[in-house]
Parts: structure tokens; sequence; C-alpha cells
């Protein structure tokens, strides 16, 4: 009866229409913009994919950073991720808003102004170096998560609104623990579940859509975990019994197991990795694996700072990088990230 009530709750319903709907324009849209190919997308695996090379880095030059003379300087945004992504451009790099002007056109405004503020120009890619790169938080098992039937994570956000479903191919899955999908070509035509899901057609030619990138990522789904005394700084012993595995709600919590933890910094370093290997200067990232999937914020918050200080990473790969935690439950995710991260440098280096 609770899954009945639960497939025929009218929200839901609303949400599945708005998928289909979305399923059914995308081909529409693909035809009209064949320079792009929304439905490509290929899986990277970490224990393949070669470390970046640091003589490939545009090295962003930093200003006003005493210590720091190249490296990159992080955000946190209580938002939709694609709402981050679509403003990112103008407010990182300081130029108006594309409104009416044709995506090309915008594209090369962007890559100019990223050519001028990078040590090494020559090291942008003309294509990727102009889209911001937006991580999906994904399931490993169902392409889009459960966005046909109406569910409404965040990956789900990302699909009712773009083409970003029609890269997620059946045949790519299971998404193994050290791999991930990069979806280079991802055309924005809704707008956010906030304000309607409007199509964003015929009033905005295609050629005017927004075209981000998609790196699709899970994070570990309820992994165990154990509570964090923070007086003293130790930690409990798991306790299963009492509700604390796979349930991090009312923290601090930790990973009960230390593999856990190296297992999401690997899927960190594959969110970096990917987006460098492919000429990303911008990064929408989120708190991967919060959420449905359980995983303790504090935690991830320290995975994350721990992997973007790495050298591999370091020197000004990314212009900026934008957490966006859309926090509407108010579970405190989006303060755990905006103190770790709000207008911090990260990766910075003084050469």
């Amino acid at each position: 009866m609770w899954r009945k009530k639960y497939y025929e709750d009218p929200r839901r319903l609303a949400l599945a229409a708005v998928a289909k709907e979305t399923e059914t324009t995308t081909p529409t849209i693909a035809s009209s913009l064949p320079h792009l190919d929304p439905a490509k997308s290929e899986k990277l695996d970490l224990r393949t994919l070669p470390p970046l090379d640091a003589s490939k880095c545009p090295r962003f030059k930093l200003t006003n950073r005493p210590g720091f003379a190249y490296g990159t300087t992080s955000r946190v945004l209580n938002q939709d991720s694609f709402d981050a992504a679509l403003a990112m451009p103008s407010s990182t790099l300081g130029i108006p808003l594309s409104v009416g002007k044709p995506t090309s056109t915008v594209e090369t405004e962007i890559l100019g102004h990223l050519k001028s503020i990078a040590a090494s120009p020559g090291n942008l890619d003309p294509t990727t170096a102009t889209r911001v790169a937006v991580l999906n938080m994904a399931s490993e098992r169902s392409p889009g998560g459960g966005w046909l039937k109406g569910a409404s994570a965040q990956e789900e956000a990302l699909c009712f609104r773009s083409t970003l479903a029609a890269s997620l191919h059946r045949v790519l899955y299971p998404i193994q623990q050290r791999a991930g999908l990069y979806t280079r070509d991802v055309v924005v035509f809704r707008t956010s579940m906030t304000d309607g899901h409007k199509l964003m057609i015929p009033a905005t030619p295609a050629s005017n859509l927004p075209v981000v990138s998609a790196l699709s990522v899970a994070g570990i789904r309820r992994p165990d975990v154990k509570p964090l005394d923070e007086a003293s700084g130790s930690t409990g012993q798991t306790d299963n019994s009492s509700g604390h595995k796979g349930n991090a709600a009312k923290g601090p919590f930790v990973f009960a197991d230390p593999a856990a933890r190296e297992l999401t910094k690997d899927k960190m370093r594959l969110c970096l990795r990917m987006a460098g290997a492919r000429g990303t200067t911008m990064l929408v990232l989120g708190a991967i694996g919060c959420g449905a999937f359980r995983n303790p914020p504090e935690e991830v918050v320290k995975c994350w700072q721990e992997v973007l200080d790495e050298d591999e990473f370091a020197g000004g790969w990314f212009k900026e990088i934008w957490f966006a935690v859309y926090d509407r439950r108010k579970e405190g995710n989006f303060e755990i990230f905006s103190k770790a991260f709000d207008g911090k440098v990260v990766g910075g280096k003084a050469w």
C-alpha cells in the first residue's frame, strides 16, 4: 500500500510528466544543434586515467591572495547545481550576463577572459575551457536515478532540465566504484524546479541555450558511520543496532571504515582528474554522498579539503570551484561547506 501511495503522490506524478516531456524534447534539441553530441558520454576510471600533467595546467593567477600566485578560489552556494553553473561565468569572470546572445559568441568571450588570467593560456582547450562542468551525484545503478518516476534528488533535478539523461546509456551501468561518466555537451533547456520547470524554447532559440558539461560520479550508498567525540577528537564504536548504520543525521559522524573514507577521496580525485583532463576550467561540485546516500557531511568536507590540496590539483587548474549545496530541508550541510570553503583558496602555489 505504501508503494502505491508513494508512486501516486501528486508531486511525483507531476515530476514524472516533466521527465517524459524532457525525454521527448531532447531529440529535437539535439537535431537543432548538429555541432554538439548530447548523447555522447565516456566512462573513465581513476585507475586507468593518467594523473594530471602539471605542464598542461593553465595556471590561473590569483590576485590579493598573499603567499599564492596561482590556485583556485572556492565558493559555496545554497542553490541548484545548474543555476549555479549558468551564473558562474558571469560572476567569476566579470562579464555581462549573456541574454540574447548565441552560445558560440558567449563562449568566445569567455575564452578571451580566461586567456587573460591564465599564465599558460596555450593550455586552454577552446571548446571545453568555456564550459562549466557540473558534478552529477549519480546513481551507480540506474541512469538518471529515478527521474522518470518523479524522484527529486540532485541527479534527477539535472535530468529534468537538460539533455543529460540522453547520455547516460544503460550499457555503461553499473558504474564501478572508481569510475564515472563524462558528458561534454549538456544542453540546459528548462528552468529550475522552483521556477516551474518552464521550457526555455521556443522563446530562447536553440542556438542560444546554455551548454555545460557533466561529471557523473556516485557517492557511497549508505556507508556505516560512527559518532565523533568533538571534545576529544576520538571516535566511538560503530553501533549498527542503534541506527548509526547508514545514518548520518545529527552528527558529527565519521566513516566507520577507513576504506570507505579513502574510496570517497578516490571519487573526488576522479571528479577533478576527469575535469582537468578534459579541459574544464570552472567546476560546480557538491556534497557527494550526502543526502539520500547518508554520508557524513563533516567527513565529506574534510575529504574534499584534503583532495583539493593534493599536488596533482594544485597550481591553478581551475579558475573557480563552486560547491552547490542545496539545503532545502535546512539539515546544516550548506553551513558546514560554507565554513570550510566559501572564499577560500584551494590548491594554491607560490610559483
